[in-house]
């Protein structure tokens, strides 16, 4: 067998998740019907993330294993031409058989983009989420601080997926103002009207995260930011017991990217 490792970015939005799925359209069914087309015999895929439902990615790693060896540079064409728009492979090359994305990723960087506008214009949120309401930043950046370092994130997820521990730590996490023109120029994939040219962006980096965590992150801080609930009332959710009732709806998908893997 013969072994690559690929950089590929997606559109999540018509897509439930990144793994395949019997009977349901996934970017990794879609990535395996691409491969079976161009590649004879035995082929199968595994990646570094598993990014959820409607959920983006401007650098996922993927490992392809195949019987056939892979010319890069024509192959890097033709996989292309073979995949769905939404999907785009940026780089392929040659590695070990033992190589797993997931296991041996140093860290993985989501960044949650939105604005907090009282009217939007849909065409600028495909890929950027909104809320509504007035936003205190400085108390949602107390918030931000609190979250660096190890903690119990058990009112911080959403069940369905078996997790031996709640307990992860996060390496970096900030939140400012960005023009997404700068953060999206490369390539066709991600199109941002001219119109937006700034909104807020969320930082997060770890090792690992639990099924949704982000985006529930990214809901309690909207909470906070409404003054919904302080400061404190976040803090103690931190390495807290699981609360019986869940204070915020997870927040949209169409805001978060896997921005980065780190080997």
């Amino acid at each position: 067998m013969h072994y690559y490792k690929c950089k590929i970015q997606y559109d999540g939005t018509s897509y439930a998740g990144f793994q395949w799925q019997t009977g349901i359209v996934t970017v990794q069914g879609d990535i395996n019907n691409a491969l079976t087309k161009i590649l004879p015999g035995k082929v199968s895929t595994v990646a570094a993330s598993r990014t959820d439902t409607g959920v983006h990615a401007l650098d996922q790693t993927l490992k392809i294993t195949c019987e056939k060896i892979i010319e890069e540079c024509s192959f890097l064409e033709l996989f292309n031409k073979t995949l769905p728009d939404q999907i785009r492979c940026k780089s392929i090359q040659e590695c070990d058989g033992l190589f797993r994305p997931s296991a041996e990723a140093r860290s993985k960087e989501y960044r949650y983009f939105f604005t907090n506008k009282k009217k939007i214009n849909p065409e600028e949120h495909r890929f950027i989420a909104n809320i509504s309401n007035e936003l205190n930043i400085e108390k949602m950046q107390m918030c931000i601080q609190a979250l660096l370092g190890e903690h119990n994130f058990c009112n911080f997820y959403s069940h369905g997926s078996n997790v031996k521990s709640t307990i992860r730590h996060i390496t970096a996490c900030e939140l400012n103002l960005t023009n997404p023109q700068d953060i999206f120029s490369d390539g066709d994939l991600f199109q941002i009207p001219s119109s937006l040219i700034c909104c807020y962006q969320l930082r997060v980096e770890s090792k690992g995260f639990l099924k949704q965590m982000i985006r529930h992150i990214v809901s309690a801080l909207w909470m906070v930011g409404s003054e919904k609930i302080t400061v404190e009332e976040f803090i103690n959710l931190l390495n807290s017991p699981k609360s019986e009732k869940q204070l915020w709806k997870v927040a949209p998908a169409n805001g978060l990217f896997l921005y980065k893997v780190s080997f």
